[in-house]
Formats: C-alpha cells, structure tokens, sequence
C-alpha cells in the first residue's frame, strides 16, 4: 500500500472497499497513503529512540539487536527507517547490527533471560 509506484492505488482501493468504505477516489488513496506513510515512519523514529538509548547507555563498541515482528519484517520501508534514525540517535562510534529474529518473541524471550543468567554468572565468578 505504501510503495505504490504507478499511484493507481489499487490495492489501497480494494482494503478500503474491502472494509467497507464506498465511492473512493484517488484524492483519498493518495490521502491514506500520506498518513500511512507518516505512521509507519513515527513508529520507526518511536523505535528507533529506544534502541538508540539502550546503545547510548551500553556504551559497546558494537552490539547485535534482535528485531521481531510482521512490521519490521514485510514493511517495505520499515527497516531502512529504523536504521537511518538509530544512526542519527547514536553517540560516538557506536555500532550495531539489527538481526531479524526468526523465532518468535517467546524464544527470543527465552534466549535473553539464558545470556543474562549467563553475564550475571559471568560477573559473579560461577555462584549464581
């Protein structure tokens, strides 16, 4: 729906048919593309302000941040928003790297509280 090159809006045409919208124009396509476009790019600059304080804070040389979620993963813009922003937010020279996680958000989960416990070992000397 955002990246319709030849703006015939057609399939912005038929989900707004679909939901039951009647008598739709192409003043109105372009006008839901407008505002769909600036959502998607708000909730990239949202997330995008997130990771690049968790990075500030972190202070690593470089970090790996696992990203799930259909939005990230089918949004033809969405990934290239985020990272132009986080590259605007981040202090220094700072790196990371987003890694789409296959997985799922329970695994994911489930695999950050197995690196903490692990870390928190690590800086305990092996007694937790």
């Amino acid at each position: 729906m955002l990246e319709e090159e030849d703006k015939t809006f057609q399939k912005t045409m038929q989900i707004l048919e679909d939901i039951g919208v009647e008598s739709v124009s192409g003043a109105d396509c372009a006008n839901v593309a407008y505002v769909c476009n600036l959502i998607s790019t708000r909730a990239a600059h949202l997330t995008a302000a997130a990771i690049a304080t968790l990075l500030n804070r972190m202070q690593r040389p470089y970090v790996t941040v696992g990203v799930d979620g259909s939005v990230y993963r089918f949004h033809p813009s969405f990934p290239r928003l985020l990272d132009e922003k986080i590259d605007q937010l981040i202090e220094g020279d700072l790196e990371y790297q987003l890694m789409l996680s296959e997985d799922g958000s329970g695994r994911g989960a489930a695999l950050v509280a197995a690196v903490a416990t692990r870390m928190k070992r690590e800086r305990l000397g092996g007694n937790c």
